[in-house]
């Protein structure tokens, strides 16, 4: 497959929108550890009764991220993209965030993801940040093992970041992180 990475025009794509899609039959549970006098958390992969199926959508160039830049991974000729990452600089504390990942599920498992991964690396080397950090959900298997893969480690968690109830949804958040 001849793939081209291309920075995308905010003005063509702000507001542009993604569909997350994917499915998994494992998760993380989340066990508190915590006693008197410490608190702790451990996650747990495990196996899930049926499998899960995700869709949900965001959009790129929202207005929450500041300093963004976006790019897209391209077939040959082709003017769509198949896959898409967006970055935020967050100037304050050194790091990119990676807002958005998204393959198309067709493209899936044939390194595309992993070459916009190279792409978030070399902007970060580039622009002398100390760390790339991203978010994902205790359910999101497929992704945490992208991460893993690729280098991310667990930096922390917020039990109470999507609602109040995420740990009844098994939706908990992850945050995790590549260091330079």
């Amino acid at each position: 497959m001849d793939l081209i990475v291309k920075k995308l025009p905010k003005t063509k794509y702000k507001y542009h929108e993604l569909h997350y899609t994917y499915s998994s039959d494992e998760l993380y549970v989340c066990e508190d550890n915590s006693s008197k006098d410490s608190f702790s958390f451990s996650f747990t992969r495990k196996k899930r009764d049926e499998k899960y199926f995700h869709n949900s959508y965001d959009i790129l160039f929202d207005d929450v991220w500041k300093n963004v830049s976006c790019y897209g991974v391209f077939q040959k000729d082709d003017e769509v993209p198949i896959a898409y990452l967006e970055l935020a600089r967050e100037e304050w504390n050194d790091r990119i965030r990676i807002t958005n990942l998204l393959v198309k599920q067709e493209h899936r498992g044939k390194g595309v993801g992993s070459l916009l991964m190279k792409k978030a690396k070399e902007i970060a080397k580039k622009e002398d940040r100390r760390i790339i950090t991203l978010e994902t959900q205790t359910c999101n298997t497929p992704a945490i093992d992208f991460y893993l893969h690729h280098g991310f480690v667990f930096s922390g968690t917020n039990l109470y970041f999507y609602s109040n109830i995420d740990k009844s949804y098994d939706e908990i958040m992850v945050e995790m992180a590549f260091l330079y």
